[in-house]
């Protein structure tokens, strides 16, 4: 990416017959370009944990009296975690110790 040296803004390429040049689209400014040129870059991915896992946090968890929806079981694993801002409530999460099932409220 390129910046014009008069207005500093990004300079855009225009085709005129078999010519390229390197315009500004703000100001007047105007670069002949003699031979193409290019830069390639490869980035390599960078592998990062996941912030929330359901699997380990639920790990340590309480329990409570909690009835699942999907298996009618009472008993519940149950987190709290802050989601929004600080002057909101917090959620908590709930997973069923018999068929895992996750919700929250």
């Amino acid at each position: 990416m390129l910046f014009c040296p008069d207005c500093e803004n990004i300079l855009t390429t225009e085709r005129i017959q078999e010519r390229l040049s390197l315009i500004c689209m703000t100001c007047d400014y105007r670069y002949n370009i003699e031979k193409p040129f290019f830069k390639k870059t490869n980035y390599k991915t960078k592998v990062i944990d996941d912030v929330y896992d359901e699997n380990e946090s639920f790990k340590n968890a309480a329990t409570c009296e909690k009835k699942c929806n999907k298996c009618d079981s009472n008993s519940a694993y149950f987190i709290e975690m802050q989601t929004r801002s600080a002057d909101e409530p917090m959620t908590i999460f709930y997973t069923c110790v018999k068929c895992k099932e996750t919700w929250k409220e």
